[in-house]
């Protein structure tokens, strides 16, 4: 009995051997010849009933894409406004919410690095003055036959140079925004909105001191238009230029559907994520989309003619993916091809094969362990 049990077991491992040896739905056939990339498959093989070939054409397609985004404030209609200056706040001039112009002013500062621009600013004013005046009076006694040539020399030279002076001068007062016409000495300084929009923050506190190099005190920003920045994966990466529509929904608000236009991608391919920066600009007059909010970004893609295969159809190998091309009677090849999924169930063929060539559409899985 022991050794009836035994030769039962041993019959039992070599049936399970011999199943390893097939693909998964267990069919093998021996009858087929593999040799290179050509494989026959006869038609008395148990594998050929289970082939079904068809002849590759082009078909119109559409398709989509799908993936995630953050909102953005767009740059240019964005800004963090803090002190050009260490000073202490004198005054805030605007609220939360509050919408404002390019120039408006924002709060008020007393520095004292401030009043050295302006003094610097007026001291060179009025050196430029002098230096015009005493040009004019040497010019006119030079004219007269009174002053020399080389003391209207040396009056040009003093004019020229108090106008370099002024002209620096001016130079710094634009650059922290200084308005050169009635800036005085003593009197704190105004900062202003650099753009049109509302001021979306305000952390001014009247008395406090505030550092050179301190934290932005006021936001302003103009979100009637965002941005949605979404990245687009390497494989749909080639889709994005054919992008004729495209819908953003909020996760905050997922029953509202805000449109938008591809307004940049970017050209270099993230190493780490294998994605393209994409941006999506949007309308936002009603200020739904918020900076920092998630979305779902949906891109649909322009009705094109390509050649159009099922998943199935196409197998993988280390060398790349590929599918069997019939080229005789029972004979087939494996031919490498270039594919982008265009959704769940089909590919689209970038290069590889032609209209008219003639493939296993259905059963190829049965052949992919013949080497």
């Amino acid at each position: 009995m022991k050794k009836y049990l035994y030769l039962l077991m041993c019959a039992g491992l070599l049936a399970g051997c011999h199943g390893s040896a097939d693909n998964a739905d267990g069919v093998s056939d021996s009858q087929i010849t593999v040799q290179g990339d050509t494989l026959v498959v006869p038609s008395t093989s148990t594998i050929a009933p289970r082939l079904v070939c068809d002849t590759v054409g082009e078909s119109s397609y559409s398709a989509s894409l799908s993936t995630t985004g953050v909102v953005r404030a767009i740059p240019s209609a964005y800004a963090e406004v803090a002190a050009p200056f260490a000073g202490r706040v004198v005054r805030s001039l605007v609220r939360m919410g509050q919408n404002v112009k390019a120039g408006t002013p924002l709060f008020e500062i007393s520095s004292s690095d401030y009043s050295e621009v302006v003094k610097r600013l007026i001291q060179t004013k009025s050196e430029l003055d002098m230096a015009k005046r005493g040009l004019d009076r040497t010019q006119d006694l030079h004219d007269n036959k009174v002053a020399s040539v080389k003391e209207l020399d040396e009056a040009k030279t003093a004019y020229s140079l108090a106008v370099e002076e002024y002209r620096h001068a001016v130079a710094v007062a634009k650059e922290y925004q200084i308005d050169i016409k009635t800036a005085e000495v003593g009197q704190p300084m105004v900062v202003r909105s650099p753009i049109s929009g509302q001021v979306l923050k305000n952390d001014l506190v009247i008395g406090e001191y505030i550092k050179e190099d301190a934290a932005t005190k006021v936001v302003v920003a103009d979100l009637d238009k965002v941005w949605v920045k979404a990245n687009v994966s390497e494989m749909d990466a080639p889709f994005i230029n054919g992008i004729e529509g495209v819908s953003v929904n909020l996760v905050a608000r997922p029953d509202s559907v805000v449109t938008g236009h591809v307004a940049y991608v970017g050209g270099i391919l993230d190493p780490d994520t294998r994605t393209v920066e994409t941006i999506i600009e949007c309308n936002n007059p009603r200020h739904l989309m918020l900076p920092n909010m998630y979305a779902q970004v949906r891109m649909q893609i322009h009705s094109r003619n390509s050649i159009v295969l099922p998943k199935q159809a196409v197998l993988q190998s280390e060398k790349g993916r590929y599918v069997l091309r019939r080229v005789a009677e029972n004979t087939y090849v494996r031919t490498r091809v270039e594919v982008q999924s265009i959704d769940e169930q089909r590919l689209r063929v970038i290069s590889g094969l032609n209209v008219g060539d003639v493939i296993i559409s259905e059963g190829a899985f049965y052949l992919i362990d013949k080497h």
